[in-house]
């Protein structure tokens, strides 16, 4: 299978959706990593994880507006589950990076703080992005 991974995807990705991405810096990290350690399967397992997320808490959102939303615990907990993942992802990712770059992930991402949880979700719509421009491209084939 074809790989769209490579070092410009991220300028791809930034003309296809007409925006600039929020967490570029960190995501060309990943993006690298990827690269570097053939971890691309990881990194679209990465983009799945954060687009599922973005739905989940659109659903939310949504939940909170409409009351015929029902099994939105059930919602709350696959989006806690998933968000445990996609941290794990993070860091299976990055696991092999220099020490400098796992503390940034730690220290920005990682953390339990409300500006970690901040940096997180703008990363994980900029993921989204990806998988959306990733899709794409697999469609034009």
């Amino acid at each position: 299978m074809k790989s769209y991974i490579n070092k410009n995807l991220l300028d791809e990705v930034e003309k296809y959706s007409n925006s600039v991405l929020q967490k570029r810096a960190d995501l060309q990290l990943i993006v690298d990593e990827s690269l570097q350690n053939d971890f691309e399967t990881e990194f679209e397992e990465l983009t799945f994880t954060g687009k599922y997320i973005e739905g989940l808490k659109r659903i939310l959102q949504k939940g909170a507006e409409i009351t015929e939303i029902e099994s939105l615990d059930y919602v709350k907990k696959d989006l806690t589950e998933n968000m445990k993942k996609v941290v794990e992802q993070i860091k299976s990712i990055i696991f092999k990076a220099t020490e400098n770059t796992k503390n940034h992930f730690e220290e920005t991402y990682l953390k339990l703080s409300p500006e970690c949880f901040k940096n997180l979700n703008q990363l994980l719509a900029d993921l989204e992005w990806v998988k959306k421009y990733l899709n794409h491209q697999k469609r034009r084939v």
